[in-house]
Parts: structure tokens; C-alpha cells; sequence
């Protein structure tokens, strides 16, 4: 209950710091500067003190610098205020999912809970990135260099709750980071948008997440990496044909 409780200010905090962002242009630069440096700090402190250990103030941070990050491209007051409720309400489910997990990292449903807000967080952090390299002059090794980092980072947070094993999620949480770098290197030449280029991201590392999640629970089958790819195939298929190509000439 304590720990439920703090998860609730911890994300109240978020959320006025994420307001106070917003407001930014009225309260001033000094001010602005000062609640982003508040808000991270706190995203920190928050996961460590949910969590117990400093892994699990990765998910957090990447939300609060994501969160700030795509804050950037939305323009209408509006849509920014319904975008920090909604960004206040998924950090607070990490928490949520860090404490569950943590409580008991063999219960099924902590699991589920977790790796759902683990998706949610990697679209964030794929929308936010894609918006800047494609927005701004960025080099391809930096964005590749970050993607990579923050790829492998996430997914031994979450892999951790599969196993205790150290070295083999290491080794599975790089090998998914290299495997995304490369698609990575690939999207740099595709004529879509930030949002369509994170979704896109999103499906291909969520399939690769998901195997080596049936790898770890020792349920991986000739059937169900089928059905994983075919799934993947339809969802891409159907962003593709459904979006606007930017293209040049």
C-alpha cells in the first residue's frame, strides 16, 4: 500500500513538472530549465525508490526525456495538455509495473503489466527520436549510437524479470539492440513520417522482444514464431498502405 502510495506522488510530481513545461513560455526560461532538471531528477529517484535497484530507474527517465522530447513537435496548448495527462498516466503505470514486478517477477500478470508499459515507453522513446533526426540535422551514427543504447538498455530491464541470469540477458538484449540498429539504418532511407516510422519500429522489436521472451520462458515453437511473424507482416502491411509517402523529387 506505501509503495502504491508513493507510486501516486511520484507520478503527481511528474505530471505537474510535464504542466509546468508546458507553461514554459509563461514562467520563463531559468524557471523552464530548473522543472526539466526536476522532473528528470525526480523520474530517477522515483524508479530507484520503487524498484530498489537502479535498473529500474532507466524506464522513468526514458519517459520523462522522451515526454520532453516529443512536447517539443506539439504545437496546440490543447493537444499538449492531453499529452501530458496521458504521459503522466503511463508513468505511473511503470511504477506501478516496477513494483509488481519486483513484489514477484514469476506472477504472469506483473509480467504483462510491465512489458505492456515496456511498449508504450519504446514508442515514446521511437517517436521522439525519429521526430529529431528527421526534423533536424543529426548525424546517422549519434541517432544510431543512441537507438542502440537505449534499445539494449530497455530490454535487459525487461528481460530481467525472465531471468536471473546476468550475461544471457545481456547477450539477448544486445543482440536485439544490433538487430534494430540495422533496421534503424534501413528506416534512413524510408519516405514516412516520425509516427510512422516508430510504429513501424515498434512492431519489428516488439516480434523480436517476444521471441527471445518465449526463449527465456522456454515456450518458443516452430508455430508461434509463425504466427509472430505473420502478425507482424499484417500490422506493417497495413501502416504502410494506410500512410502518406513523403516523397521527394
Amino acid at each position: 500500500m506505501i509503495a502504491h502510495l508513493r507510486s501516486i506522488i511520484f507520478s503527481l510530481l511528474f505530471f505537474f513538472g510535464i504542466e509546468g513545461i508546458i507553461s514554459f513560455a509563461l514562467l520563463g526560461e531559468k524557471i523552464g530549465i530548473a522543472i526539466i532538471v526536476a522532473l528528470l531528477v525526480v523520474s530517477v529517484f522515483s524508479g530507484y525508490n520503487v524498484g530498489k535497484k537502479i535498473i529500474y530507474t532507466f524506464l522513468p527517465l526514458a519517459i520523462s526525456a522522451s515526454s520532453l522530447s516529443l512536447l517539443y513537435f506539439i504545437d496546440d496548448l490543447g493537444e499538449r495538455q492531453i499529452f501530458g495527462g496521458f504521459v503522466s498516466i503511463l508513468f505511473y503505470m511503470v511504477l506501478l509495473g516496477i513494483k509488481r514486478i519486483c513484489k514477484n517477477s514469476f506472477d504472469m500478470t506483473a509480467r504483462s503489466f510491465f512489458s505492456a508499459t515496456l511498449i508504450a515507453t519504446v514508442f515514446l522513446f521511437y517517436a521522439a527520436i525519429y521526430g529529431f533526426y528527421i526534423n533536424f540535422d543529426i548525424s546517422l551514427w549519434i541517432f544510431i549510437l543512441v537507438h542502440f543504447i537505449f534499445v539494449t538498455m530497455v530490454t535487459f530491464v525487461s528481460l530481467r524479470a525472465y531471468s536471473s541470469d546476468t550475461q544471457r540477458v545481456l547477450l539477448y538484449s544486445v543482440i536485439i539492440g544490433f538487430a534494430m540498429i540495422q533496421l534503424v539504418w534501413m528506416a534512413n532511407f524510408w519516405p514516412f513520417g516520425y509516427l510512422t516510422m516508430a510504429t513501424i519500429s515498434l512492431m519489428f522489436y516488439y516480434v523480436l522482444w517476444d521471441l527471445v521472451q518465449m526463449v527465456f520462458l522456454d515456450t518458443l515453437s516452430k508455430k508461434r514464431i509463425i504466427i509472430t511473424i505473420i502478425y507482424c507482416v499484417v500490422l506493417s502491411l497495413t501502416v504502410l498502405l494506410t500512410t502518406q509517402w513523403l516523397l521527394v523529387g
